[in-house]
Formats: C-alpha cells, sequence, structure tokens
C-alpha cells in the first residue's frame, strides 16, 4: 500500500498544479484508471455496472504491475468532467484521469522564410520527403543558445571570401578590444584593426564582401525568431569572419593563424580578450589533392585541435571517391577535421558530390539551400559548400547543451572533449542507404541526436570495478568481468594489458557493446612461477567515444592457501559529512608515494567531475569539497597506483 499511497499524493499534487493551467487537449472518450487492490474483474465489473448509462468500455490494460486500464465512454450522451469526478470518488479506484494527447517538444521560429528551410524542418516542401531533415525545430527545445552554461560566449570561424557585414539577418562577432580604422593594434593580438575579423589576402582588417561567403554565414548562424529573414542552425551564436578562402595555400594557413591566436589568447587570459572559438567552417579546397604535398595545412589543423577546435570542411562538389581521387582538406584524416558531403532533400547523396568511406564523416543538407545573400537579400544556392554550415553550426549548439562537467573537463583537457564531440556528431547521424560504406558514419546529420548524446554521453561501466585475488603459485584462475554500455545503440572497444604483467591475460583484445546488452570478459591469472608476494596490474578498456576504464588487479600469491576472491582491505577513503550539503571533508590515507586521482561518477557510470589527479606523498591527506552536482547519489573513487576503492556519497 506504500506505493499505491505515494501515488496518490504525487498526483494530489500534481492534479493542483494543473488545475491552476489550462487543460491539456485530450483523446476524446478515453480516461485511464488505477484500480485499488483486490480482484481486477470484481473491480472493473463494478464499474462497469455503475456507470453503465455512460457507455463505459474496457480497451485495454496498459500497465500490469500498476494495475492502470484504459477506458473508453461515450461523449455523446455524458459530460466527461462530471463522469471523471464520479469516477475517482468510486470506491475501486485510486486514480482516474483523462488519456491526454502528447506532442513532441518543437520550436518554430517566427522568421518569415522559415518554411523554405527544409533543411531544418522537411514537411515535404519543394517534392522533398517530409522528415529527410537535420530535426532542428526539436533539437531547439534542447538549446538555442549561444552561451555555455558557464558563459562562455560560443563562436563559429568562418573562412570563405568574405561576408556581408551590414546584413540584417547575420549575427556577427567583434573584437571589441579592437578601435576599428584607427591603424592601431589596440588589444596588442598582432593584428591591426581586426575589429570585424581578418581579411587574410590583404593582412589587414578591411573583411571583404562574398555572396558565397554571406549564404555560408546565414545556414550556420542566422539570427533566429527575429521575424526577419531565415534562421542558422546555431541562431544566437556568433560567426567570426575570415576572409581567406581563395587565392593560395599560403592564405588559407594566415587565415587559420588568426583563429588559432584569438582562442589561445582568450585561454590564456581567461576570456578576457581574443574569442571563444570552437568550430571553423571551410567551403573551398583543392580537387585531388594528395594530403602528403600539403602537411602545413595540416600542420595548422592539428594546431587547431590542440586548442579543441573542430574544422569542418565541405568536401569537392565532384561524384568522385577522395580516398580514390584525393581532396584537400577533406582526404585528410587529422582528428580536427570533420569532412561534410551534399544530401537532397530526398535523403540521397547528391549525385555531383565526393563520398569516402575512411575520410568523409558525414553528409548534410546542401543542395538548393535558402540562406543570405550579399544587399541584405536572399536566394538559393547547392554545392558541399551549403553542407559544412550545416554541420559548423551544430557543433557550436552541442557546447551550448554541454554541462558543466563536460565543459570543466573541455576546459583541461580540450583534444579529448572535441574528439568526443566528433565522434558523437558520427554516432547521431540518420543512417542513409546511398552513404553506408560511402561515409564514415553512414548517414546525414541530425541534430536533436547530437544534442542528446552531449546531454547523456555514452559511457561503459565494469562489473566488478577492481580485483582482488589470493591465489598459490600452481593455481590458474578464470575470473569473468561484465562490461555495459549505455548511451549508444552500438559501442566497439578494445581490452589491454600491460606488457610487464605476463601473467595477467584477457580472453579478447577487442568487441562491440550492443545497446545495454551487457559482454563478459574472461580474464586469467597465472601465478606459476611466481614467488610469495603481491603482484598489481591493470585491465584498460577504451570505447569508440574515447572513454576510458582501468580496473586494478592485485594477485597476493601465498604458497599453501585457498585460492578465492578478496574484499577491499580497510577503506582508503572517506567523506564527511555524507549526506552533503554545501561542502564535505574528503580524507584518504597513502601507505606510499603514488599518482592518485579522485573522480565523481553518476549511477550510470558517467564521469561527473575530477577533484583530484596528481603525485602524492605517504600519509593522510584532507581537503574540502564544494560539489556544484545536482542532488543525488555519486560514487567516488579513488584510484593509486596500488589500489582503486569505490565509495558512495549523496548529496543533498
Amino acid at each position: 500500500m506504500k506505493f499505491l499511497y505515494s501515488i496518490l499524493i504525487f498526483a494530489t499534487i500534481a492534479y493542483h498544479i494543473n488545475a491552476q493551467t489550462a487543460e491539456a487537449e485530450r483523446e476524446p472518450g478515453q480516461l485511464l484508471i488505477q484500480l485499488k487492490q483486490g480482484s481486477d474483474q470484481q473491480l472493473l465489473s463494478g464499474l462497469m455496472n455503475t456507470f453503465s448509462p455512460a457507455g463505459l468500455t474496457i480497451e485495454k490494460q496498459v500497465s500490469r504491475r500498476m494495475n492502470i486500464w484504459l477506458l473508453g465512454f461515450n461523449e455523446t450522451v455524458v459530460d466527461a468532467s462530471k463522469l471523471l469526478d464520479d469516477i475517482r470518488r468510486h470506491p475501486s479506484v485510486n486514480l482516474a484521469q483523462f488519456n491526454h494527447k502528447l506532442t513532441e517538444r518543437e520550436l518554430i521560429p517566427n522568421d518569415p522564410s522559415f518554411s523554405a528551410l527544409w533543411a531544418l524542418k522537411n514537411t515535404g516542401q519543394m517534392s522533398g520527403t517530409p522528415g529527410a531533415d537535420i530535426r532542428a525545430s526539436y533539437a531547439w527545445d534542447i538549446t538555442t543558445s549561444g552561451l555555455t552554461v558557464e558563459g562562455d560566449t560560443i563562436v563559429i570561424a568562418m573562412v570563405d571570401g568574405g561576408v556581408d557585414l551590414g546584413h540584417s539577418d547575420l549575427h556577427l562577432w567583434k573584437n571589441r578590444l579592437e578601435i576599428p580604422y584607427n591603424g592601431i593594434d589596440d588589444d596588442g593580438n598582432g593584428y591591426i584593426d581586426d575589429y570585424n575579423g581578418w581579411n587574410a589576402y590583404g593582412s589587414n582588417g578591411n573583411v571583404s564582401q562574398s555572396d558565397h561567403g554571406t549564404h555560408v554565414a546565414g545556414i550556420s548562424a542566422a539570427k533566429g525568431n527575429n521575424s526577419l529573414g531565415v534562421t542558422g542552425v546555431a541562431f544566437n551564436t556568433y560567426l567570426m569572419p575570415v576572409s581567406g578562402s581563395g587565392s593560395n595555400e599560403a592564405v588559407a594557413v594566415a587565415s587559420y593563424d588568426y583563429i588559432f591566436t584569438m582562442r589561445k589568447i582568450y585561454d590564456e587570459t581567461n576570456g578576457a580578450a581574443g574569442a571563444f572559438v570552437v568550430v571553423t567552417n571551410s567551403s573551398f579546397g583543392i580537387d585531388g589533392g594528395n594530403p602528403t604535398n600539403y602537411p602545413l595545412w595540416g600542420a595548422i589543423y592539428d594546431s587547431l585541435g590542440s586548442a579543441g577546435i573542430l574544422n569542418v570542411a565541405s568536401t569537392a562538389n565532384r561524384g568522385w571517391d577522395v580516398d580514390i581521387n584525393g581532396d584537400i582538406p577533406t582526404a585528410m584524416t587529422n582528428e580536427s577535421i570533420v569532412a561534410v558531403t551534399n544530401s537532397t532533400n530526398t535523403d540521397v547523396l547528391n549525385s555531383q558530390a565526393a563520398w569516402g568511406a575512411n575520410s568523409i564523416d558525414l553528409a548534410a543538407p546542401g543542395t538548393n539551400i535558402y540562406s543570405t545573400r550579399t544587399g541584405d537579400q536572399y536566394g538559393y544556392k547547392s554545392g558541399t559548400s551549403m553542407s559544412s554550415p550545416h554541420v559548423s553550426g551544430a557543433i557550436a549548439l552541442m557546447y551550448a547543451a554541454a554541462g558543466e562537467a563536460t565543459l570543466l573537463q573541455y576546459k583541461n583537457d580540450p583534444v579529448l572533449i572535441s574528439s568526443k564531440f566528433k565522434r558523437y556528431l558520427i554516432a547521431s547521424v540518420d543512417t542513409i542507404p546511398s552513404l553506408v560504406g560511402s561515409t564514415v558514419s553512414g548517414g546525414r546529420l541530425n541534430l536533436l541526436n547530437a544534442l542528446q548524446m552531449v546531454q547523456n554521453p555514452p559511457a561503459i561501466s565494469t562489473d566488478p570495478a577492481m580485483i582482488s585475488l589470493l591465489t598459490a603459485p600452481e593455481t590458474i584462475t578464470n575470473l569473468d568481468i561484465q562490461l555495459t554500455a549505455t548511451g549508444s545503440e552500438t559501442n566497439s572497444f578494445t581490452v589491454s594489458t600491460p606488457e610487464n604483467t605476463p601473467w595477467l591475460s584477457v580472453n579478447t583484445t577487442e568487441g562491440i557493446l550492443h545497446g545495454s546488452q551487457p559482454e563478459t570478459i574472461t580474464i586469467t591469472i597465472n601465478p606459476n612461477g611466481m614467488a610469495d608476494d603481491n603482484y598489481f596490474s591493470s585491465i584498460i578498456i577504451r570505447d569508440y567515444f574515447l572513454n576510458e576504464l582501468v580496473i586494478p588487479v592485485e594477485a597476493k600469491v601465498r604458497t599453501g592457501v585457498n585460492t578465492g576472491r578478496l574484499k577491499s582491505d580497510k577503506s582508503l577513503l572517506s567523506v564527511s559529512p555524507n549526506p552533503v550539503d554545501n561542502e564535505t571533508r574528503l580524507s584518504f590515507t597513502l601507505g606510499s608515494a603514488s599518482y592518485t586521482s579522485i573522480d565523481v561518477f553518476d549511477l550510470n557510470g558517467r564521469k561527473k567531475e575530477t577533484l583530484l589527479g596528481a603525485n602524492m606523498n605517504p600519509g593522510v591527506h584532507t581537503f574540502t569539497w564544494n560539489p556544484l552536482l545536482s542532488p543525488g547519489v555519486y560514487m567516488l573513487k579513488l584510484t593509486t597506483s596500488e589500489k582503486a576503492e569505490v565509495i558512495k556519497v549523496v548529496i543533498k
């Protein structure tokens, strides 16, 4: 009865809250009821008899455990509200309500030309296939912000021919520390008059105009919900224009160097100067180029990647395989490059767009795309150039959707998080048959899936989390470890052990996790020939999404003992107070000098915060923790060179 009582309290509260708001749309002639405990048939029969004038019918049982039923009634012969009130008072009924309709949460901007933007919401316009879009309107229900949760202003850097700086529908970044057109490098960043961005052609701050660049800019970051023109993918995000998509390779490298400089300044000044660029967009390149001939271009991408910047590049407008024919930059396989091809409004690969199973990561809409044009105008363009800004806008929104723990990790390890985001993009696509085997992902950008994956990152966990075995030297022991993944339909993984511990081996070096279905790994501990002593090693599991689990393994070899698993020794880590309110004290004791880490995980195994990661001396160590996490149950994991320990904490 406690369960039913708690439901009743919750429902009563919910009822009073809802009574203050408009009634949601409901299915005509349908009720949901929860019966009290007893014989269902007797209770239902009594209910049917009592309300027979209302034409009450049993449709189906929708929850066996909670004893919830769907009933029908005739709205033409009874007042629905009065019937509901009467049924709620019936002695057989615990709870009753109308069967309300559900709708997918969606944000439709008020921009007058939004209906022309099939890539963002495809309803079949222009003879397209309904649903062949990036699910933008649903993703915007998650976030439309141009800021991170920590307040960083997100910037997309666009390397193109230029942009119409006067276009009223564009969100354009400004270097506020620079005074325009005074011939002075006011902010000391090495660039004179770069108030509007940079012109790498002329090495000055006079950003040139380009119809192509203006069109690309609008796809990525045109203002949204401003009752004007079109909507960009990341419509509250600023775009940094950099003129430098033509001429020669030196100009391209100089363009990226400006972006790299501004991001490094931002990091070095803790946001006081520079720009928080998270992604660049390029819609230019060299058809048939061989990456080996362009090492400096690749090196600048590596530099940008080292700062956590992903670089979205459109592939060739050629119906060929760039893995065979080459392309610059999309045949490059640098970690920080995201290579994009062109899909149509019927969800097929554009016949004039290139592909590559090893180098082209995904497709995005690029055919008949309506966007901003020079002269404060709008119009259509097609090509892979129109595909890449959909992806660069998506990456910007991924940072807007990221939580505090992810962004903290990004500040500490920008390469890791940006690389994870690239994998989220690839794993979250909608599969398109014409792209399977022709691109890395086999699909087309799905913004909604990408943002949901950022908010609920794929994770892996093991049971047990550590192994300690007491064994005789002559006994070989096999133990099973269960590996589980969350947050992705498929997740490949690798398993390894250190080369210097031949006494520890695993039965597999790789595998694939399917959904939440666990996989079993068998380890073998063979202490033959080992002297009585304590031996330490680990099993390292890495997955596609760059998660890494280290399972500590301890073998205590003793002559003449019975082999068996050991429980953990006396706890090394303590937390007081626990539950935690505003702050708590963490204490741990080390018997010897060791690199020591303390990480916070949620109950799904996702790392939320790193509290410590340093070389520590022997002795007792104490420090204060002020958790910024949401209330709930978390796990603290302390790892030293000899041991791992997990304890539970409750944050109020």
